[in-house]
């Protein structure tokens, strides 16, 4: 049985919903999660839900994002959507977030008309149950190392293959796989499960470069932040169903790792893609880079 309390899915879909103001303006709020600065998942996912009140009858393919300054999770922050073509297939959109007059994102953004065409994927050939996995939030609110940057409660419910997920150290390989579902069903509404994915797509992933390194994201000497993410929508999907977040990091040089999260549907379909860099800086001497 779930505890409850550890899962705010309702506010955070509300959080999501931002409130158009003018034309092609949209306000949003901001909500606390343990820093000052505010959720970069919840930036792109509340400028996707902007862009996407101005594309009629077209599903989101692509959003790219780019932080250009931290945000302040004690206000309020203002989209402004620049329309930049609509054609006979597909629409582009330029979000750019703003809090006052500083410009703390800057997002594009990709609809396209549902058509049929040739379809492939890399296939998930993960066998793991995740029904048969301990949720790890509470293993989160309890963490031995006390770690104070994760705060609960979170929309879904996350699931490890491996002991070591979400940022435990001392791990070689540079991957992790985490299973993600809410905690009760969602409306059908597409737009619903598309920000809720983009919204939890900024979970953990940055951690997956720390892995070979042996560095906890809760390391007081290392500062971490995400400074540019892409998704890539490939299927439709629902979130109250298991996703598979398969993630690797390829590379980590010059202050900054990349990671790539493949995600996949309980059948072992690729739905979408993550991608992100993101800074982590270690002040503090380090032994250097460690074979995956």
């Amino acid at each position: 049985m779930l505890n409850d309390a550890l899962y705010n899915t309702d506010e955070v879909i509300d959080l999501l919903q931002v409130k158009r103001i003018d034309v092609d303006r949209y306000l949003g709020n901001s909500h606390f999660k343990g820093n000052p600065r505010t959720f970069g998942g919840q930036i792109l996912a509340q400028g996707l839900h902007a862009a996407a009140h101005t594309v009629d009858h077209r599903r989101p393919v692509s959003l790219h994002a780019m932080f250009t300054s931290p945000g302040d999770s004690r206000l309020t922050i203002e989209y402004q959507v620049d329309r930049v073509r609509d054609g006979g297939s597909f629409s582009s959109r330029r979000v750019v977030a703003f809090q006052g007059s500083r410009e703390i994102c800057h997002i594009s953004l990709s609809f396209q008309k549902e058509e049929d065409g040739m379809s492939h994927h890399q296939r998930n050939t993960s066998l793991a149950i995740p029904e048969r996995m301990q949720p790890h939030s509470p293993h989160w609110r309890h963490h031995p190392n006390g770690d104070t940057s994760t705060v609960f409660p979170a929309p879904v419910d996350f699931r490890c293959e491996d002991d070591d997920c979400f940022g435990a150290p001392f791990t070689h390989a540079p991957h992790q796989k985490i299973w993600a579902r809410t905690p009760n069903r969602l409306p059908h509404t597409r737009l619903t499960h598309e920000t809720l994915l983009t919204y939890i797509s900024d979970y953990g992933l940055i951690w997956t470069a720390l892995k070979p390194h042996g560095i906890a994201p809760y390391d007081a000497d290392l500062q971490a932040a995400s400074l540019d993410h892409t998704i890539w929508f490939h299927r439709p999907f629902r979130l109250d169903d298991w996703l598979l977040f398969s993630m690797a990091s390829p590379n980590a040089s010059g202050g900054r790792g990349l990671n790539i999260a493949h995600v996949y549907d309980h059948q072992g379909g690729m739905v979408a893609t993550v991608a992100q860099e993101g800074l982590i800086r270690l002040n503090r001497p380090h032994q250097g880079v460690k074979p995956s």
